[in-house]
């Protein structure tokens, strides 16, 4: 052999041997990422989870506290009708002079 062949030769081996260790690494660090990446998703899966619950908690909350207002204030209305009659013509009166402006 002469020296050029013997120096490609050496070359492709060193080459190879490159080629084998990337593959080692390369699957090496696809299973670190894959075990990591499953321990990301499951802990988001946990918060998202966690939120959904708070969400539905605070819009049942909010729904119960709607339903109380309501409740009240229907049964003022009922107890007292003429206060809520005259406040409605009161702010009809108003919103009259507003809307009206002031003519010469």
């Amino acid at each position: 052999m002469t020296h050029t062949a013997a120096s490609t030769e050496k070359l492709h081996e060193a080459l190879a041997h490159l080629n084998e260790a990337a593959k080692e690494s390369r699957e090496e660090l696809q299973s670190l990422l894959s075990g990591k990446y499953t321990d990301l998703k499951a802990a988001l899966g946990s918060a998202a989870h966690t939120s959904a619950d708070w969400a539905k908690e605070k819009g049942k909350e909010a729904g119960d506290t709607a339903k109380l207002a309501a409740s009240t204030v229907d049964h003022s209305v009922r107890t007292h009708p003429w206060y809520y009659i005259g406040g409605a013509a009161l702010g009809g009166l108003v919103i009259g002079l507003l809307i009206s402006g002031r003519r010469q």
